[in-house]
């Protein structure tokens, strides 16, 4: 075969290589969740066998005290008996044990690390253990899939817990009518700051209320905040 002609041939595969590539990038509005993959577990949360590194309450509450200082989030959620069973989503502050009790001695199911997001079943109240407040929590479920239902809870010391803004760390995200595949109110872009809704419990499994951005007055929207949203 003569030279140009493998030329006239290289030069069409480059371009439907290209080609390929925008199309595999392109990302249509209504399908920006995944139907099958994100986050089983809260991100910043490790198994104690990966970790090495849980921790003693006693440290755990010093640590939250010094990340506290000169902070936003030095709300007085955290301190003992003020984060407490109200269905919030909260960011972690220090490293904290999640166990399987409001005790010290019970098994350490995971550890969450800072940064870490997890969501307080109300249902679980509050409990008092070894002379700290306990409240049960949320940090992973059973699928991956964005519509996940089957949690996996624990109990952790309130005094980590601070609240927080959520913000949309990966883009795009879909605001639903309704969790999982309810209708497109809209899709907003990376970096957007979300307000959670006004409610008793700020989330339903993967997907946290909000109040739509720029309605007036605030319209109830739902987003897959659990793969798509940082709370800080």
């Amino acid at each position: 075969m003569q030279l140009g002609t493998l030329k006239k041939i290289g030069a069409g595969l480059t371009a439907f290589t290209l080609l390929g590539i925008t199309l595999s990038v392109a990302v249509p509005k209504n399908l920006a969740e995944p139907s099958n993959a994100g986050n089983k577990f809260a991100p910043r949360t490790v198994a104690p066998e990966q970790a090495g590194g849980a921790v003693s309450e006693a440290d755990t509450v010093r640590q939250s005290i010094k990340a506290r200082v000169g902070t936003a989030n030095a709300l007085g959620a955290g301190v003992a008996g003020t984060a407490t069973d109200d269905g919030r989503v909260y960011n972690v502050l220090s490293t904290v044990n999640i166990r399987s009790c409001p005790s010290t001695s019970c098994r350490i199911l995971r550890v969450a690390r800072p940064g870490a997001d997890v969501l307080n079943d109300p249902s679980g109240g509050t409990q008092q253990g070894n002379g700290y407040t306990w409240v049960r929590v949320t940090y992973g479920y059973t699928s991956a899939n964005v519509c996940a239902s089957g949690r996996l809870q624990g109990w952790m010391i309130v005094n980590p817990l601070a609240p927080g803004t959520a913000h949309v760390v990966k883009s795009p995200v879909n605001l639903r009518r309704s969790p999982c595949s309810g209708q497109i109110i809209k899709t907003v872009p990376i970096g957007t700051k979300l307000n959670f809704a006004v409610d008793n419990n700020q989330w339903i499994n993967k997907w946290y209320k909000i109040t739509v951005p720029g309605s007036t007055p605030g319209t109830l929207g739902y987003v897959d905040g659990w793969d798509y949203v940082d709370v800080y």
